[in-house]
């Protein structure tokens, strides 16, 4: 079911109850540190640069770059994982994620995100089954369409006895009955960007990857990818005149396609009060405090505003 939340109740949502369960997240903006637990990746080849909807991000160039991540979901009986991911060109079986073993031993035992697989290009999610046949979920081009170029949210929940799926705030699948325990998943060689099979590597970026230990429920999945989304921003925008407006690292930071040079950002909080005035250069130097803040870009070739969530 797809549902529309305000940011006021986001941002209570995401407090009160969303961050509770997360015991690892990875932001991916400038190395592959886990800030809220301590089981940092290791690098091999991932780059980190600045995009012009996501702010900083991990950056797969799409001939070695992976990187690996230590051991986090066995020994969960339900899990949440959750990224933003974009694909600058379309491989097939290229992963985001396989999280589990095979790269180096078999039988292979896996979770992975496929947003391109070999049948019929369509986007995949893979679980295997020790005890029966493996889960490959796919979803046709009408319920889910990968373009290059453009970001998309992908969040998977594992039960005990079921697996629900959303493609940005969309709920693709929900299916019960299944007996695999995710507790049981020997994930020692988990890659992000990478397949235990001989696939092309991703080519695209990643960002702020995401794990919680427990499953999350359907307002709080909603609430997370709204909180976490780049606010203000439509993904046709990008290569327009509007302005990109996003939040990093507890900064507020602007990019147009063609600058003028004399562009003036000011920023208020929600009740309207004037918070600062900078140009787009030095707006970017300045620390916010986590909220919700308006955002007004202005100059002679432009007059425009939007909400941001600084983190």
């Amino acid at each position: 079911m797809r549902k529309l939340l305000s940011m006021s109740a986001v941002l209570a949502l995401v407090i009160s109850q969303t961050l509770s369960g997360q015991t690892h997240r990875w932001p991916l903006t400038e190395n592959l540190n886990d800030v809220v637990g301590t089981l940092h990746g290791t690098n091999h080849g991932v780059t980190f640069g600045n995009d012009a909807v996501r702010g900083p991000v991990a950056i797969f160039e799409g001939e070695s770059a992976y990187a690996n991540l230590p051991s986090f979901v066995n020994g969960n009986e339900a899990i949440t994982v959750t990224c933003w991911w974009k694909m600058d060109e379309s491989r097939a079986w290229a992963r985001i994620y396989t999280f589990g073993k095979g790269d180096q031993s078999e039988p292979k035992d896996v979770m992975m995100v496929i947003p391109v697989s070999g049948n019929n290009n369509m986007y995949r999610f893979t679980l295997s089954d020790p005890a029966g046949p493996w889960v490959d979920a796919d979803f046709p081009k009408e319920v889910v369409d990968v373009v290059a170029g453009v970001w998309y949210w992908s969040a998977v929940v594992l039960k005990p006895d079921s697996i629900i799926i959303y493609h940005n705030d969309n709920q693709i699948l929900a299916e019960s009955g299944f007996t695999r325990p995710i507790s049981t998943l020997e994930d020692t060689e988990n890659a992000i960007g990478k397949s235990f099979w001989p696939d092309l590597p991703w080519k695209g970026a990643l960002s702020d990857l995401r794990f919680y230990n427990k499953s999350l429920s359907n307002s709080e999945i909603l609430a997370l990818y709204n909180a976490s989304k780049p606010v203000g921003i439509n993904k046709n925008q990008i290569d327009s005149e509007t302005p990109v407006i996003y939040s990093a690292l507890n900064k507020i930071n602007v990019t147009l396609n063609k600058p003028n040079n004399d562009e003036v950002v000011t920023v208020y909080n929600v009740t309207g009060a004037l918070l600062v005035r900078k140009t787009m250069q030095e707006i970017s130097k300045i620390s916010f405090n986590s909220g919700i803040y308006v955002v007004k870009v202005q100059g002679a070739n432009i007059n425009y505003a939007a909400k941001v969530l600084v983190k």
